[in-house]
């Protein structure tokens, strides 16, 4: 199977569907059970010889483990057979640092540790509503891209309303939007990021796990994961079986899920969280199919009715 490419906006950049969503790439305290370097090198490998050209990191992920895994596969590789996209705001230490003038040293810590000397696109990392909408901070991240550090960048959020303030007040051409098959709200937004030119990336698309299949009304999480209450998992094991009734015979939710995020034209990428060579070869197995476009329609009508404007936190 060839995995297909979307134009990234109007970057003239192209981007793999399935991208490699790299929270995971790494063996932090919070997360022991993460892949160690040489795992993590074995992941990113064969996610390129897979087809996959988007990886998608930050800072702060697997406790600033990730790009530093991520330069480890990346040395050796042709720049021009990646995309990297990383962030600012939470740091490689631990911290949180939304000065405008960390913008520059936090790109360039990142190139440091990757191995780059330009990164492709850099977003603020959930920023707070001072920040979203703060010229200086764009103005920082234009001087970069002016600079030839970065070639386009953006933010990374999670409601309609935040989409929409990005693309009225900045001249971004990145977005990475929350959204999923339990998670809907932004599904108008990311169609009017696209019209504007903006290249959007989706996040969380499996919902912490919920969308691969591996939990249910009885599952309990010591990690992370624990800030579900039991009201939060039980809403969340129904949602999921009624999502799973609405399904074709023989789809896998985790097939289902990301084929209806991807049948909105709209997506650039899709970047589920990967810890093992395993879990991205599903990822990517499930981008081989369009999902059938009854039941998009039918995934989209039961949320309304279901959820309404009630909207899962993640």
């Amino acid at each position: 199977m060839t995995l297909q490419t979307r134009p990234f906006g109007s970057t003239g950049i192209d981007v793999s569907v399935i991208g490699l969503g790299a929270w995971q790439l790494g063996r932090p305290a919070s997360w022991p059970t993460g892949p160690d370097p040489d795992e993590a090198v074995r992941i990113v490998h064969a996610a390129l010889d897979a087809g996959v050209n988007f990886l998608d990191t930050a800072p702060a992920y697997a406790d600033g483990q990730s790009e530093l895994n991520l330069g480890r596969a990346l040395k050796s590789v042709p720049r021009g057979k990646f995309v990297l996209c990383t962030k600012v705001g939470p740091t490689h230490d631990g911290r949180t640092d939304w000065s405008v003038g960390a913008i520059a040293s936090s790109v360039e810590g990142s190139a440091e540790r990757m191995g780059v000397d330009y990164i492709d696109f850099v977003i603020l990392h959930s920023p707070p509503a001072d920040v979203l909408n703060s010229a200086e901070h764009y103005e920082a991240l234009e001087t970069l891209r002016a600079k030839g550090l970065v070639r386009a960048y953006g933010a990374s959020v999670d409601y309609d309303r935040d989409v929409r303030t990005v693309l009225t007040d900045t001249d971004s051409q990145v977005l990475e939007v929350r959204m999923s098959a339990l998670y809907q709200e932004t599904w108008p937004a990311v169609s009017a990021a696209a019209a504007r030119g903006a290249g959007v990336i989706v996040k969380v698309p499996l919902e912490s796990g919920w969308l691969s299949g591996r939990y249910g009304a009885d599952s309990t999480f010591d990690d992370v994961r624990s800030r579900w209450s039991a009201d939060d998992v039980a809403l969340r094991a129904g949602l999921v079986d009624e999502l799973r009734g609405l399904l074709p015979s023989g789809l896998s939710l985790v097939d289902a899920s990301l084929r209806f995020l991807l049948a909105n034209d709209s997506v650039s990428t899709v970047i589920p969280g990967t810890r093992s060579v395993e879990h991205l070869q599903t990822s990517i197995a499930a981008a081989a199919e369009p999902l059938p476009a009854a039941t998009v329609e039918a995934i989209q009508a039961w949320y309304a009715d279901r959820l309404g404007e009630r909207h899962l936190d993640w």
